[in-house]
């Protein structure tokens, strides 16, 4: 873990806020882990807010819904964050709000296995930044779960979306964990949070006795990735878990606070997931909050909302965290159900040089990788060295870019060296 300065205190009190709805949405279909959603409306075609938009396209993958009524305007390859183009689906706002009709139910009459379907129903995908379809992680099988984690621990800086949620949703969310509970039959929960977010205990204090399992709160001492999952299930259970390991196998199931409050909009308010809470901050910005988007809307309505400039020679606007967020500088792309803020930053020139050796990435890297190493392969274009120097085990934290005195892309080599070798 390496302490890096955490930028919060311009955000974490603040209360949420909601984003006006903009006229044209863009909703990518790919933008979670695995295969991509199969549209299921045409151009032209009207929908309603909660529509199913997209069909979940394999195994892994979710459904897509619409954030608002109106028409669908397109469908084709669009901008994305990571620089790629992917199919979209273009819906022109009516401001009509007419919603798609569901019949009301009641969550605490469902078996687990209707509980999992609407989860899966609902498009819900883990909101901490994989966006791995969350009707997969809860169907256990024979698994027995031991312990579930709530991670509460937003170990990014800047991004105060996670905590703003816990300090206003917190009756909300444990809702949803009390839901999950019946599903997965866990023994013990423990909310995990950073100690610096402490004030968060007497708020969730109250309800540590009234979830069907006991609940602890684990405060983790500041440091980042902290909020990985694999370095959490550590912190948690003192287990070390290799990347590609399905934690439920190991007796862990982990889920961001986000995901539960999606969770809980979808079983009680009958709302798929079609919005979230992101942090927009930054040192480059005086404008600043937590606020509920839509999923779908461009970054360049935010930005025109908020009454916020970037001079692009002086600010650099990242999707997501300083740390394993994306710089953009097309604001057209648009906000996902993984996207955690929006940061803008001071714009620091680099001036790669040829890496010395000095093995600080390997100290710093959370996996205990050789990230110099994997960098030159990837150079090299070397498939089989990144294979066998374990690339598929790099979390993308990019603690070893953070801490590399020669400014060598290191996190942008191993994203696209995972290209390469089909490895993502």
């Amino acid at each position: 873990m390496i302490y890096i300065p955490a930028g919060k205190d311009k955000t974490r009190k603040r209360s949420i806020e909601t984003i006006p709805d903009p006229g044209l949405f863009h909703i990518s279909l790919s933008t979670h882990r695995g295969a991509a959603a199969v549209p299921v409306v045409s151009i032209g075609q009207r929908v309603k807010k909660h529509q199913l938009i997209a069909q979940a396209g394999g195994a892994v993958s979710a459904q897509v819904h619409s954030p608002a009524s109106g028409w669908v305007t397109d469908i084709g390859l669009y901008p994305q964050p990571d620089g790629s183009k992917r199919e979209t689906v273009v819906i022109q706002n009516d401001f009509k709000e007419t919603k798609e009709e569901v019949i009301p139910t009641y969550p605490g009459a469902f078996t687990s296995e209707e509980v999992i379907q609407a989860i899966a129903d609902a498009g819900i995908v883990g909101a901490g930044g994989a966006q791995f379809p969350s009707h997969i992680k809860y169907r256990t099988g024979t698994n027995r779960i031991r312990t579930f984690i709530i991670n509460g621990a937003e170990c990014e800086p800047y991004l105060t979306a996670d905590y703003s949620l816990m300090r206003q949703y917190h009756a909300q969310l444990l809702q949803a964990v009390a839901l999950i509970c019946n599903v997965i039959q866990p023994e013990q929960v423990v909310l995990a949070i950073e100690k610096n977010n402490k004030e968060l205990v007497p708020i969730f204090e109250p309800y540590l006795q009234s979830l069907p399992v006991p609940l602890s709160i684990l405060q983790l001492q500041g440091g980042y990735p902290q909020g990985s999952e694999l370095q959490l299930i550590r912190s948690a259970t003192g287990m070390e878990l290799q990347r590609g390991i399905i934690p439920a196998t190991a007796g862990v199931i982990v889920s961001n606070v986000g995901t539960l409050y999606a969770i809980y909009k979808a079983l009680y308010e009958h709302t798929p997931a079609i919005e979230r809470i992101i942090t927009v901050s930054g040192n480059r910005t005086e404008v600043c909050g937590n606020y509920k988007v839509k999923i779908g809307t461009p970054i360049s309505h935010i930005l025109q909302t908020l009454g916020i400039s970037v001079p692009h020679h002086k600010v650099q606007l990242i999707l997501g965290g300083p740390m394993m967020g994306w710089t953009v500088d097309d604001h057209s792309v648009s906000v996902s159900k993984g996207t955690a803020g929006i940061l803008l930053l001071e714009k620091r020139e680099l001036h790669p040089y040829n890496c010395i050796r000095c093995g600080y990435c390997v100290d710093a890297c959370p996996m205990r990788l050789m990230p110099f190493e994997l960098a030159e392969a990837y150079e090299n274009r070397n498939k089989s060295a990144l294979k066998e120097l374990k690339l598929t085990q790099c979390i993308e934290c990019g603690l070893c870019e953070y801490v590399c005195p020669s400014d060598v892309p290191l996190l942008e080599s191993f994203r696209l060296g995972k290209i390469l070798t089909n490895l993502r």
